[in-house]
């Protein structure tokens, strides 16, 4: 009878703790989800992982039209961000980190630094495209809305402002003008019901600084996201004003230019750099990467202007 009694005392003792136990698991839906698990679910379901590189933390090299790029993301949130040309040259960028956050990176590629500055989880990804990616996640409205990136270029390299909100970066092209050979697309930043919210870059000598304008309607967590690339020339060649005047002048600045006095369909390289000078801008060129010589037409049609923004571009 003892032996009984002892056996149903234990069955109740285990009913009860099991009683007590099954509500808990229920109410928390399973297993915790850990705080990278959370920034990588907000940060994917904001850029998506279609154009993401695996294995950025040890350095992933893509071909690309201008040869090999190497980009690689930090093991922790104090790192910078690599992006290299095949010439060994490259563009760097800190992450805004309070704290030395380890960094965990999911199966498609993303590395995530959860906590890594005042309300505000940070990550990183590659892009097979050869650029990287610096996002950083606001997970409440008392997050700073304003985040620093201070940027490692080249020597000889700059940024000028592009007229679209983001920064070509740029080098010189033989003589005179510049040439970008890298670009920082123009800032995005999503809310949690995937709604734009307004954002801007501006420039601190190196230092891109993104501004982010949540209000009281903004669903946080909030993902923004600097993307930039190198060692990938674009084809665009700036000048400044004095080389756009001596354009104007009918003068000869660089030797893969035509004569500007030339005429096709009754327009001049002339004629536009005397238009950019009279409206307080500069003249720029669409080019082949090798900088070979441009026909009169292939010169004309691929010119434009441009004017550099708050002190930011070369039009000076």
């Amino acid at each position: 009878m003892k032996l009984k009694n002892s056996v149903h005392a234990a069955m109740l003792t285990t009913a009860l703790i099991a009683g007590t136990a099954a509500p808990a698991i229920a109410a928390s839906g399973g297993s915790a989800v850990s705080a990278a698990d959370r920034v990588t679910a907000t940060v994917q379901k904001a850029t998506g992982t279609a154009d993401v590189a695996p294995d950025s933390t040890r350095g992933t090299v893509m071909a690309t039209d201008r040869g090999l790029v190497t980009v690689t993301t930090p093991a922790s949130a104090d790192g910078r961000v690599t992006v290299a040309a095949s010439d060994g040259s490259a563009v760097t960028m800190t992450l805004p980190a309070a704290v030395g956050a380890a960094g965990t990176t999911s199966a498609a590629g993303t590395t995530v630094y959860p906590d890594a500055a005042a309300h505000t989880d940070l990550a990183t990804q590659a892009t097979v495209g050869g650029g990287a990616r610096a996002l950083v996640t606001l997970k409440d409205a008392k997050a700073p809305t304003t985040q620093r990136f201070n940027l490692g270029l080249p020597e000889g390299a700059s940024l000028v402002a592009d007229g679209n909100g983001g920064y070509d970066i740029v080098t010189s092209a033989g003589g005179a003008g510049l040439v970008a050979r890298g670009h920082i697309d123009a800032p995005w930043a999503k809310d949690a019901k995937g709604n734009s919210v307004p954002t801007r870059y501006s420039l601190e000598g190196n230092t891109l600084v993104q501004t982010i304008e949540t209000g009281p309607d903004t669903a946080f967590p909030v993902v923004a996201d600097p993307h930039y690339t190198w060692g990938i020339i674009s084809g665009t060649v700036y000048f400044n004003k004095k080389e756009t005047k001596v354009l104007a002048l009918g003068g000869t600045v660089v030797g893969w230019l035509p004569h500007p006095a030339a005429v096709v369909g009754g327009r001049s390289l002339a004629g536009i750099a005397g238009y950019a000078v009279a409206t307080d801008q500069c003249i720029k060129f669409k080019v082949n990467p090798a900088l070979a010589p441009l026909s009169p037409a292939a010169a004309v049609a691929g010119s434009g202007t441009y004017k550099g923004s708050a002190g930011d571009g070369y039009c000076r």
